[in-house]
């Protein structure tokens, strides 16, 4: 499945009888606070090239375009996970589904199942763990009239199921980050250029940095952090700034200036040939996305468009000064 980007938020499965056996299960949900998470007695998930459209089976209607019946998972689907192409005996029941509204535009998609495990599964306690659905493989179909049913399977062994992280509520995630993040970044200067926000799983990064390599640094040990899905870095990057204004400039004609950059102040340096010309690239400069402000230090090379200096004598008096003693005196 290919990596999805955009808002992202749980579908919660609640139990349609029975007494429910997870502790705090279904998360409590809160209208006014993103993501709008939501609670079904089902989820829908239907085959597309990009992967499992996805949508509440309480109210959902088919998707436009679905030529296939759904996947219905319930909380009595259970999923085993597949080791070497071979069925084991570690199984662990669906409890949600993760999904991302793709780019923003409305559809979302199955990227994550929230699960447990099953009694004498030998997968540790019973409690929520997000495992990522791109594994997902359907065995055993059999048709039943107008109904199907199969059996699923993960291609996940147990070993890589105790490394997915932990289902947490956002704002322990939250916390369990910023500290993460002060622990693995030394640097005062670069920790505190990063603030970071969380949304279903997802800590997105916001902010400045001088490298790259800072940003990489911080994604890594955020992985790392409890209850983290996955990890979206938005931060701007001076040497990245650096190279967004070097390429207005190009773009414009401007080859022969060099950018310097640190903390969104830009430094021009080289040539122009008039006022005009250096005065315009430091608007286009300026107009880049993430530049605070600019030093221009270009050099204007046509002398007639020297800027003269307040205390330079006029060229009167240039050519009078020129003149010797005796010169001045015969001409008075």
């Amino acid at each position: 499945m290919p990596v999805m980007t955009g808002p992202v938020r749980y579908l919660f499965l609640r139990m349609a009888r029975g007494r429910e056996e997870i502790e705090n299960w279904p998360p409590t949900i809160k209208p006014l606070e993103l993501p709008n998470n939501t609670v079904c007695t089902s989820v829908r998930l239907y085959p597309s090239p990009l992967g499992w459209k996805a949508e509440c089976g309480d109210t959902a209607a088919s998707p436009d375009g679905a030529t296939e019946p759904p996947l219905v998972v319930t909380r009595a689907t259970v999923i085993n996970f597949l080791q070497g192409g071979k069925r084991s005996k570690a199984e662990v029941e669906v409890l949600g589904v993760r999904v991302v509204n793709l780019e923003g535009q409305g559809t979302e998609y199955a990227s994550h199942f929230v699960v447990a495990a099953l009694p004498g599964a030998g997968l540790g306690p019973r409690r929520p763990v997000v495992v990522p659905i791109d594994g997902l493989v359907l065995e055993d179909y059999v048709e039943f009239g107008s109904q199907a049913a199969v059996s699923l399977a993960l291609r996940l062994s147990p070993d890589e199921y105790a490394s997915m992280p932990r289902y947490m509520a956002d704002p322990l995630i939250l916390r369990q980050a910023k500290r993460t993040l002060d622990q693995s970044i030394l640097s005062p200067r670069a920790r505190h250029g990063i603030t970071l926000e969380v949304e279903a799983g997802r800590i997105a990064m916001h902010g400045r940095a001088e490298l790259t390599s800072f940003g990489d640094q911080a994604s890594e040990a955020l992985m790392r952090s409890p209850g983290v899905v996955d990890v979206a870095d938005h931060l701007l990057y001076d040497e990245q700034l650096t190279d967004l204004v070097g390429a207005a400039l190009a773009a414009k004609g401007f080859d022969n200036i060099i950018v310097l950059s640190e903390h969104g102040i830009i430094n021009l340096r080289g040539e122009a040939p008039d006022s005009a010309s250096r005065y315009r690239a430091e608007d286009i400069a300026k107009r880049t996305p993430g530049v605070r402000t600019v030093v221009n230090d270009i050099v204007i090379t046509s002398p007639t468009q020297q800027a003269t200096p307040p205390d330079a004598p006029a060229k009167g008096d240039v050519a009078a000064s020129a003149k010797t003693p005796a010169e001045t005196a015969k001409s008075v």
